[in-house]
């Protein structure tokens, strides 16, 4: 049996939005690549090669180093060694270790949980008489830097985390090739090879507004998207693996696949133009995971597509490999709308909530969207309001509910309004007689009682955009 180590950078979204600031987080995503990337753990193993190898099988995945043990005394040593690497280089972030047995890699990550499991938050620091840092707030600021072009030029004082954010963030203008290694480089020439051409990306969140409705672009939303049921898979995988079949199914590059397709594809079906300024900033496409900020009307088109694209390229990859027999993954969503002004953190840690919660009510087996708008909802997560909390819908209930979806946003605000006051009540005959004027009652009467809410369904459409 052989010793698997993973050493991860967890709660990674919330990280990478530790400054409101789109250049820390660009920085941030440098920094994690070149930290975590197959050149980097071979140069940190270099006096450690009778010890410790990487660990190929496990597919290569932003914030994650992943290792195979050469020798069981050494797993300490190695752990330590990972760690000094990771700190020096990403000194803000929560690292997590755990450790894995099994025959092969496949073999140990199947199993229900790991060895050991060991938490490593990021360090509090001892606050001296000293400023805050001008972009997290949370650490003393240690160094100057220069950020901002012409008028907006300016001197801010920053931690060591945001000052390795500004070294790394590369230039404002967003372009393949002054991108540094990242996200957001890798989906622009993923593009420029599947659609043969070279848009550059928003600097600002303000710019990305701007590429959404002409009559309503102040808003934008952020999506979080991780997959369902893939530990599933890869129990099931394993179990026919030791039959001798799927011997050859490489399972981590096969959802990465899955993933960039369905991110390509879901870009693809926003109606904004993407020739020369593509409608997305990414932050996080990882393994099964999605954390991108779009124009808000655009949301629920992008989720939705992203959403059953990831299924049917994972299908067809597993049947191009003679395994269209097991369960295919699926993707749950959440989407928090937001001022285009608003803070990033807020809308990435209020994403993450409204995620875990559409994966808890459907248990991981379907897939499943949550969503918040915080100008009208505002802030806190709904779901922790009881009674009348928000319910997730499947994927399915709300594909079959989109026409209808279609027919609310048509109407104008006011009669909006009247709806949305009316499915306060409880008298369903004041509803049906009010939508009836309308000559909407064929549409409004299934979410009287299906999964969708009037209520709800009457504020999804608030930045529903029909085709």
């Amino acid at each position: 049996m052989t010793i698997f180590l993973d050493v991860a950078v967890v709660q990674i979204q919330s990280w990478l939005a530790r400054t409101p600031h789109l250049r820390g987080r660009r920085g941030a995503s440098r920094m994690i690549r070149e930290a975590t990337m197959a050149e980097a753990v071979d140069e940190m193993l270099t006096k450690f090669t009778d010890k410790a190898r990487r660990n190929t099988a496990y597919g290569d995945i932003d914030g994650v180093i992943a290792l195979e043990i050469l020798r069981d005394d050494a797993v300490d040593d190695v752990e330590r060694h990972v760690m000094r690497h990771l700190r020096k280089r990403l000194p803000a972030a929560p690292l997590r270790s755990t450790r894995w047995e099994g025959q092969d890699s496949l073999d140990a990550h199947a199993a229900d949980e790991p060895l050991v499991t060991h938490d490593w938050p990021a360090p509090v620091p001892e606050w001296p008489a000293s400023k805050p840092c001008d972009w997290c707030r949370s650490w003393p600021a240690s160094r100057e830097a220069t950020v901002g072009a012409g008028d907006d030029r300016k001197q801010v004082q920053l931690c060591e985390d945001c000052g390795k954010r500004h070294r790394y963030a590369g230039f404002t203008t967003s372009t393949t090739a002054t991108l540094k290694p990242g996200v957001e480089r890798d989906l622009l020439e993923r593009w420029h090879k599947e659609h043969n051409s070279k848009p550059t990306l928003p600097d600002k969140f303000p710019d990305l507004a701007l590429l959404g409705k002409e009559n309503d672009n102040t808003h934008l939303a952020t999506v979080y998207a991780d997959g369902n049921a893939v530990g599933k898979l890869n129990k099931e995988l394993r179990d026919l693996r030791r039959n001798g079949i799927g011997t050859n199914f490489d399972l981590p590059q096969a959802i990465s696949n899955a993933t960039w397709s369905a991110l390509l594809a879901a870009i693809e079906e926003m109606s904004a133009g993407t020739d020369e300024m593509m409608p997305v900033i990414a932050h996080l496409v990882g393994g099964d995971d999605v954390l991108v900020s779009i124009p808000a009307h655009e949301a629920w088109w992008f989720t939705r597509t992203l959403q059953i694209t990831f299924q049917d390229a994972l299908a067809a990859e597993l049947a191009d490999a003679g395994l269209a027999d097991l369960p295919v993954p699926t993707v749950s969503a959440a989407i928090v709308f937001h001022h285009k002004f608003s803070p990033l953190p807020a809308a990435v840690d209020l994403a993450g909530e409204l995620l875990a919660h559409a994966k808890k009510q459907h248990r991981g087996k379907r897939a499943a969207l949550a969503w918040q708008d915080i100008t009208h909802d505002g802030p806190y997560p709904l779901h922790h309001q009881a009674p009348g909390q928000r319910q997730a819908p499947a994927l399915d209930a709300l594909i079959d509910a989109w026409a209808d979806l279609d027919s609310l946003a048509e109407l104008g605000a006011s009669a909006r309004a009247n709806l949305a006051v009316l499915a306060r009540h409880t008298d369903p005959e004041r509803v049906k007689a009010h939508a009836e004027r309308l000559g909407l009652w064929d549409s409004v009467q299934r979410f009287l009682n299906g999964p969708i809410p009037l209520e709800d369904a009457l504020g999804m459409v608030r930045w529903w955009r029909t085709k």
